[in-house]
């Protein structure tokens, strides 16, 4: 497994990776994404390393998959060595099939910071240190860590990542901002230009990237990025142009070649609605009932951000209440839009008439 990243690498050239993102990307949603994108590693939502632990519930309830999901990579944070040791052991259990374990040292929320967890392992780097070292004698599996630039800028990136390399850390992801800055601010890529330099890992950068052609011009000496915003409604930001000529990828994709137009996927109308009912069911089939409409209503309407007809069916799409009323809904687009079904939204080629308003 020490190879995992070097082998992956070798064949891919570029890793591409669905960043964690807490409330959205769950089970549904990363077999959506790899179900149109399967070439993806997804990276779970964070779990507090503790919960895992003390509750025999939540580990039998968010480590196991699908296996369209493998290898998948499991996002954990907390404060304490011993405690992040105890959760790589659980998480490391052949039943449960996780490939990869991943520390959360990038998280600015305040009530995280507030508990020394997150990125305030920025300031804490010896406790930094000691999580990923115990780690590595807990498991088996690969150990990696996702952070940011800084703190406050009084940090030193490539020391820090340096000490991780040195405690074992396998790949390392930087997010382009610093804690301090959270979400604010465009992310700037150059000192993880620089950090490659210095680190034999792999090195992946992560934020405000849309696109290949975007991807592409920020990508430079790095080994790979990290989508999340991009994602959003959007399983086909992922593919490029080695995937999309790439046959083996075709045969295992609903993507299809000639929709991939100046470097970036524009999908059908009917590929849209295919990846709605798809993450609808695989939603439905992981969650009760009153929990899968009150997560399903808000990746609805993304799907069809560019539909011109998209306020039709918005008050419906955000009020559904069942699987049955979902399908109902896009079967009625379907017919309703039969001439349009292998037109591109995102190209504008279908029309927009008043009357239909």
């Amino acid at each position: 497994m020490k190879d995992f990243w070097k082998n992956q690498l070798e064949k891919n050239k570029k890793l591409v990776f669905l960043a964690p993102m807490d409330w959205y990307w769950d089970s549904a949603y990363r077999q959506a994404m790899k179900r149109v994108s399967p070439h993806i590693f997804c990276v779970s939502e964070f779990y507090s390393a503790d919960w895992l632990i003390h509750s025999k519930f939540l580990a039998d309830s968010v480590l196991p998959h699908n296996e369209i999901e493998d290898p998948l990579i499991i996002q954990i944070f907390w404060k304490d060595p011993e405690v992040f040791a105890k959760a790589a052991k659980i998480i490391s259990e052949s039943k449960y099939n996780i490939a990869w374990i991943d520390i959360n040292m990038w998280c600015p929320a305040k009530k995280v910071v507030r508990s020394w967890h997150g990125s305030c392992l920025l300031i804490n780097e010896q406790t930094a240190f000691e999580i990923v070292k115990h780690m590595h004698e807990a498991t088996h599996l690969p150990i990696s860590v996702k952070t940011r630039l800084s703190f406050d800028w009084n940090q030193n990136l490539i020391k820090f990542v340096q000490w991780l390399e040195n405690a074992w850390a396998s790949l390392i992801t930087i997010h382009g901002r610093t804690a301090k800055q959270a979400y604010t601010w465009r992310a700037d890529f150059t000192n993880i230009y620089d950090l490659k330099n210095h680190v034999s890992i792999p090195v992946i950068c992560n934020w405000d990237i849309e696109n290949y052609t975007d991807w592409m011009k920020k990508i430079q000496n790095l080994d790979g990025i990290m989508l999340w915003r991009a994602s959003f409604w959007n399983p086909w930001c992922f593919i490029w142009i080695d995937q999309i000529n790439d046959n083996k990828f075709i045969e295992k994709t609903w993507a299809i070649k000639e929709n991939f137009i100046d470097w970036i996927y524009h999908p059908t109308l009917n590929e849209i609605l295919k990846a709605m009912e798809f993450h609808a069911e695989k939603l439905n089939e992981t969650k009760w009932e009153k929990k899968w409409s009150l997560e399903i209503r808000k990746h609805l309407v993304q799907y069809l951000k560019n539909f011109p007809w998209v306020k039709k069916y918005r008050k419906r799409l955000v009020t559904t209440d069942s699987i049955e009323n979902t399908t109902l809904i896009i079967n009625e687009i379907k017919q309703e839009f039969s001439e349009d079904l292998n037109k591109r939204p995102s190209l504008n080629e279908i029309e927009k008439k008043e009357e239909n308003l």
